[in-house]
C-alpha cells in the first residue's frame, strides 16, 4: 500500500507540475542509443518536490522488455538506516526514432514525459526534464559526478531555462548530509 501512495503522489505531482510551458520546446539530446542509455542511473541532484523531497541514496533502474515497453523502478530510502524502497512504473517511446522522449506511466491513467535533455559522450551522466521545465534531474551511473561534469550539465539546464537556483544535490552517501547544495531527509 505505501508503494501505490508513493507512486501516486509522484505521479500526480510530475502530472500538475508538467503541464503545458509557454516556452519552445526542450531541445533534446540527439542520437540516444536506448539499448546503451538502460541500466542504472544515481539521481545526483533534482529540482525537490514532495514526492521525492527527503529521499536519499536513489537512483533509477531501467530495463528494455521485449515488447518494447522500458521497465521504470526508482530506488529510494527515507534515511541511511532506512530499508531501501522501490516503485515502478512504465515508458515508452512516444516515437520510435526518437529514443530522447519518452512517455512515463507510474499510475494508470496519469502519464508524463520524459525529454533526454543531455547525455554526455560516454552515457556517464544525463540531464532529463519535464517540458515544463519545473522539474529535472541530474543522473550519473556513478554514486558521484566530477564537479565539472556537474557544473557543465547546471549550464546547459539554465540554457534551457530550467530553475538551477532551485536544484539541490541527493545525498548518496552518509557523508553528504548536511553538506551544502543538498537536499536535506
Amino acid at each position: 500500500m505505501q508503494r501505490r501512495s508513493h507512486s501516486l503522489a509522484l505521479l500526480l505531482g510530475i502530472a500538475l507540475l508538467g503541464g503545458c510551458a509557454s516556452q519552445p520546446p526542450l531541445r533534446e539530446a540527439h542520437p540516444v542509443d536506448l539499448q546503451r542509455y538502460m541500466g542504472t542511473w544515481y539521481v545526483i541532484a533534482h529540482v525537490p518536490y514532495f514526492a521525492e523531497r527527503g529521499d536519499v541514496a536513489t537512483a533509477d533502474e531501467y530495463r528494455l522488455k521485449p515488447d518494447g515497453t522500458i521497465a521504470v523502478t526508482y530506488h529510494y530510502r527515507k534515511g541511511f538506516d532506512a530499508p531501501e524502497k522501490t516503485w515502478g512504473g512504465k515508458a515508452w517511446l512516444p516515437d520510435p526514432s526518437n529514443a530522447a522522449h519518452w512517455k512515463v506511466q507510474l499510475v494508470w491513467p496519469l502519464r508524463s514525459d520524459y525529454i533526454i535533455v543531455d547525455l554526455s559522450p560516454d552515457y556517464g551522466s544525463v540531464l532529463v526534464g519535464l517540458p515544463s521545465r519545473k522539474l529535472m534531474w541530474i543522473m550519473a551511473r556513478e554514486r558521484q559526478l566530477p564537479d565539472a561534469e556537474y557544473r557543465r550539465l547546471l549550464d546547459v539546464a539554465k540554457a534551457q531555462g530550467f530553475p538551477v537556483e532551485e536544484v539541490r544535490k541527493v545525498p548518496q552517501k552518509p557523508e553528504d548530509l548536511g553538506q551544502p547544495g543538498f537536499d536535506t531527509p
